[in-house]
């Protein structure tokens, strides 16, 4: 699906996400997905100003913030990215390690 954009959202327990689920069902035009116990997905069609700062603003309100906001899959390579990262810099330390 070329173009979908997509929200992350935080909160900070179950019940934040939850009421902020039952505000989103009321919003046409929206796709959301549970990712996890305190992690939500929020999806459209295309980019749109006004549906990204009501979904903002529903998490605001229910105590949960953007944890991202770009192209659907944008936040997985970031996040993949930085562990490789993070793992090859944990490698060279451990070479380092070993030669002492």
């Amino acid at each position: 699906m070329p173009g979908v954009w997509e929200i992350r959202g935080l909160f900070g327990n179950e019940y934040a996400m939850e009421e902020a689920i039952e505000e989103l069902k009321e919003q046409k035009g929206l796709e959301w997905t549970v990712l996890d116990r305190r992690n939500l997905s929020v999806r459209f069609p295309k980019r749109d100003a006004q549906g990204v700062e009501v979904v903002k603003r529903i998490l605001e309100i229910h105590h949960g913030y953007t944890e991202h906001e770009g192209p659907l899959g944008e936040y997985d390579s970031m996040k993949r990215k930085e562990r490789e990262e993070k793992l090859k810099r944990e490698e060279k330390k451990r070479k380092l390690a070993q030669k002492r």
